[in-house]
């Protein structure tokens, strides 16, 4: 309950609401929540990530962008400043964890001001970042939809999965069920799935192909596994 009254404080006080999405599943990464009490008015989609896939369609209120690509700062900025007259204009970023906020924000004052990393949940305090006499910016801690199956948090790397390598054999089952993750993988990693069709399998060949073995000559599924989790965080889809 503390958490919700403080985003909905948060998105109350800000001028412009950012919601981030994941290009590569950009309806499954929205907020329905946040959008409501955002208002049209005040609410800009930002389609992030589309240097990894790009979408097939987007909301009729949304920009697409690149944390990576210096050139979307002027898209986010542009967009901000065309919602509201107010100056130094307010703009609030929210979104599930792991999306891009804080690469965004970095992006816009053109240096590390907001920590990045990618493990779900970094950002737990809201700090105002002065970008131009005419625009601060914030973001705040990865939110999802209160009751989301797990599986699909996993997915969307919404959650920690970095030090579970169990996690790596349910990651490692659904990209040998996707032919677009499962030629994208070999190719990233650089190991051949031929005749690979369980996820067991596939760790083994990654460990083979790093070299990772434990006591006794048994290949280290488990380092494999975090190989893999980290692998995913650049995947065409999630």
């Amino acid at each position: 309950m503390k958490k919700f009254e403080e985003m909905k404080f948060l998105i109350h006080d800000a001028d412009v609401i950012l919601e981030v999405v994941d290009a590569r599943d950009l309806q499954g990464t929205r907020l329905p929540i946040v959008e409501r009490m955002s208002g049209t008015n005040r609410l800009i989609i930002v389609v992030n990530k589309t240097d990894l896939s790009e979408p097939p369609a987007i909301p009729k209120n949304a920009i697409k962008i690149s944390a990576k690509i210096a050139e979307s700062r002027k898209t986010v900025i542009n967009a901000i400043m065309e919602k509201t007259d107010k100056r130094p204009a307010k703009a609030l970023l929210i979104g599930y964890p792991n999306v891009g906020k804080s690469s965004i924000i970095n992006m816009l004052a053109r240096k590390k001001v907001a920590r990045v990393s990618a493990v779900a949940g970094t950002t737990r305090n809201v700090q105002w970042v002065k970008i131009s006499d005419d625009l601060m910016v914030t973001d705040y801690r990865g939110v999802f939809p209160k009751g989301e199956k797990k599986e699909d948090l996993i997915r969307k790397k919404a959650i920690n999965i970095d030090d579970n390598p169990e996690y790596g054999y349910l990651e490692g089952k659904r990209i040998l069920e996707s032919r677009k993750l499962r030629k994208w993988i070999g190719k990233k990693l650089e190991i051949s799935l031929e005749g690979i069709n369980d996820a067991e399998s596939l760790l083994e060949a990654i460990a083979k192909r790093r070299n990772l073995y434990i006591r006794g000559g048994k290949l280290n599924t488990q380092e494999a596994a975090k190989i893999l989790l980290r692998a995913l965080r650049e995947a065409p889809e999630i």
